[in-house]
């Protein structure tokens, strides 16, 4: 209780009124860091000191350099030497930006771009990730109530999303899940580390990066806010719920706009749908017409339409928690104990082929070719599915070209 006194306290009185002198600033991060290693990688600066450090600097951001443990010392915890050696060195930037949202405290403490930074090394498809990115930050709850530690029942039902973004690239596709991500997490003194790592995202340096931090297991839509005109990528200030969004430092050297462009195509998640001319319904209010010969199909595309208004999230599949288009499609006719493939060009090997959207009927799957995407037809000219800034929606079938059509059950 006394030492949430003095933060509290520490924190309200040097709330800076003006940016403190940057080169001060970073003398008091050196300063803090040399005694928080000193002797003991996790020992904090005695109280009277911090304050004097913190009174000449003015700055948060000194503050959360002693309040919290560095990103070297997470990835020690974590059993990570290299790793937190890099964080030591001047590869690796310190951050401490501290921001309040929705009852919790979130601070980025340091992020390092480079090849073979880690003793674990990610494979992807048996190749292995070289050039990584790798973030920490800090999450504790407002209140001063501690974060259950990772062996607690309590810590199963806290989920964090913690996700580089890149501008110019649409956050419901371009995020942790499609970027070969990987997190882990600890706690110590109530509160939540979290490092994370993914595709490195220096080669984007000359785009703005950004480091969200929401609530959940998926990139959710509706907590911020992507200008596809401008690309930028911003808070919705009206969302109720945790919404931190960070500026991610990167070096403008390490940008590589070939490679980036080698990277996004990669992927394979470029769409090309277009916003406008076409309706979205999220309320599931359409009635599937069963036609005689044709009940099974139309079952399908009924207990499809339960799921809409649930959320999109990139790789899964689940109807509620999030789903992709093929993901969506696979879950739904599991549920029939029909066994498809997540995956939209190997879905379009299933059934038989329908040659035309006029003799299409409820439960038939309509394919698109930008970008591979894939819906459950339910008649009138109508589609459910998977879209990544809508969730499980209904629209149009025409609102893109249709590539092929195929019936899985009649």
């Amino acid at each position: 209780m006394k030492e949430k006194i003095l933060d509290d306290a520490l924190r309200q009185a040097l709330a800076p009124q003006e940016e403190a002198d940057v080169w001060l600033n970073q003398r008091i991060l050196k300063r803090a860091e040399e005694k928080r290693t000193a002797g003991g990688r996790k020992s904090r600066l005695p109280a009277a000191v911090a304050a004097v450090l913190l009174l000449c600097a003015g700055s948060v951001t000194a503050y959360a350099a002693w309040k919290y443990l560095s990103p070297s010392d997470v990835a020690e915890e974590m059993q990570d030497a290299e790793l937190a050696e890099v964080f030591q060195s001047a590869q690796a930037t310190a951050v401490y930006e501290t921001q309040s949202c929705e009852g919790y405290r979130v601070t980025l403490l340091g992020v390092v771009s480079g090849e073979g930074l880690s003793e674990y090394p990610r494979y992807q498809n048996g190749t292995l990730a070289q050039d990584r990115t790798y973030a920490v930050v800090a999450i504790e709850k407002e209140d001063g109530a501690p974060m259950p530690d990772i062996s607690e029942e309590g810590y199963g039902e806290l989920e964090f999303f913690v996700s580089p973004l890149i501008a110019g690239y649409d956050p419901a596709l371009y995020n942790l899940a499609s970027m070969s991500g990987n997190y882990m997490d600890m706690v110590q003194d109530g509160v939540l580390y979290r490092l994370v790592e993914c595709d490195t995202v220096e080669i984007f340096a000359d785009h703005e990066i950004y480091l969200c931090v929401t609530e959940g297991t998926f990139y959710p839509a509706e907590a911020y806010r992507y200008d596809r005109l401008t690309g930028e990528i911003g808070r919705n200030e009206d969302y109720e719920g945790l919404n931190a969004l960070f500026g991610l430092p990167m070096d403008a050297a390490g940008a590589d706009p070939q490679k980036a462009a080698e990277y996004i195509e990669s992927l394979g998640l470029e769409t090309d749908i277009p916003e406008e001319g076409w309706e979205v319904e999220t309320d599931g209010a359409f009635e599937v017409e069963i036609t005689e010969g044709h009940q099974k199909g139309a079952e399908v595309a009924e207990y499809a339409l339960q799921f809409v208004g649930n959320p999109y999230s990139w790789g899964s599949d689940s109807l509620t928690d999030g789903t992709d288009s093929s993901g969506f499609t696979k879950s739904v006719y599991a549920y029939f104990g029909i066994c498809i493939p997540h995956d939209s060009r190997g879905q379009r090997e299933v059934g038989t082929k329908v040659d035309a959207l006029d003799k299409a009927m409820p439960g038939d799957l309509i394919f698109y070719e930008t970008p591979a995407h894939v819906a459950i037809y339910l008649g009138e000219g109508k589609i459910v599915h998977a879209m990544p800034e809508h969730g499980i929606c209904i629209s149009e079938a025409e609102f893109d070209d249709v590539s092929e059509i195929r019936r899985i059950r009649d």
